[in-house]
């Protein structure tokens, strides 16, 4: 399988703490064997280092706004035709240890959205016991896919609350599989200055982007993808939900029905 071709935007945080713990991402995916290009689909008033701008893997793309997911797709589908492609967040980097290299399930319509494993900088990795609760399948920040790749309905704002849920949604509607792998192939949330958590993240959210645009794509349809070898049971799933045993058993005939077919023959 050919190396990933990392779409992202680099941007510029007031807060040293903050831009430190975005830069130490890109070195990182920079440094990665895999990973063979960033594109960096920044905007015009964003300052790039040229530690970042300057290297060789790196190729900057000006663009007017946040960047969207329609535009990484867009992107995509130009310039990366046939070529395995990650979108992800600025604070995210990929584990060195995980195979990369097998990605071949992608070729068979597969689209990888994998929730995140938190990070610290003595390489502390764990995960967020509010997220894990639902095998973590409203935290999904990198997106991997072979493009060309068409998404309907995907013009907001990655990194936005619900995005993550919003885009599994439309992914879905394309036909093909999205994913959440995460623990085979990991990702690395490096966000420890904020002190963010499933918990807070509202607050910390508002707070941060309070000038830049705020939509609910989720609203218009959502789809949650837990973990598949975390929740390997939809008892084990309905039970930590706490789910009534009406419900319970209303899941329980949904299942049944999408599986089983009954034939009455005369």
């Amino acid at each position: 399988m050919a190396g990933i071709h990392l779409i992202i935007q680099y941007c510029n945080d007031p807060r040293p703490q903050r831009q430190a713990e975005f830069d130490e991402c890109l070195r990182r995916n920079l440094a990665h064997p895999a990973i063979v290009a960033i594109h960096n689909l920044v905007e015009h008033h964003t300052i790039v280092p040229d530690e970042f701008r300057t290297h060789a893997k790196v190729q900057e793309h000006r663009v007017n706004r946040w960047m969207t997911y329609q535009d990484a797709f867009a992107y995509a589908n130009e310039h990366l035709k046939d070529q395995v492609v990650a979108i992800m967040n600025l604070d995210i980097f990929l584990d060195p240890s995980s195979n990369w290299g097998d990605l071949g399930l992608l070729a068979s319509g597969v689209v990888l959205c994998l929730s995140r494993f938190e990070w610290d900088i003595d390489g502390r990795v764990f995960r967020d016991p509010g997220f894990e609760r639902i095998g973590c399948a409203n935290s999904q920040d990198a997106w991997i896919f072979q493009a060309p790749f068409d998404v309907p309905d995907c013009d907001f704002e990655i990194g936005t609350l619900g995005c993550d849920n919003a885009i599994a949604e439309r992914i879905k509607r394309t036909g093909r599989i999205p994913l959440n792998a995460a623990s085979r192939y990991r990702i690395f949330h490096f966000d420890r200055f904020r002190g963010k958590t499933s918990a807070n993240q509202q607050d910390v959210h508002r707070g941060d982007r309070a000038a830049r645009p705020r939509r609910r794509p989720e609203e218009e349809g959502q789809y949650l993808l837990p973990d598949m070898d975390q929740v390997r049971s939809v008892d084990q799933l309905l039970t930590a939900l706490n789910v009534p045993d009406l419900q319970r058993y209303a899941v329980i005939c949904d299942v049944i029905s999408r599986f089983v077919r009954i034939h009455n023959g005369e």
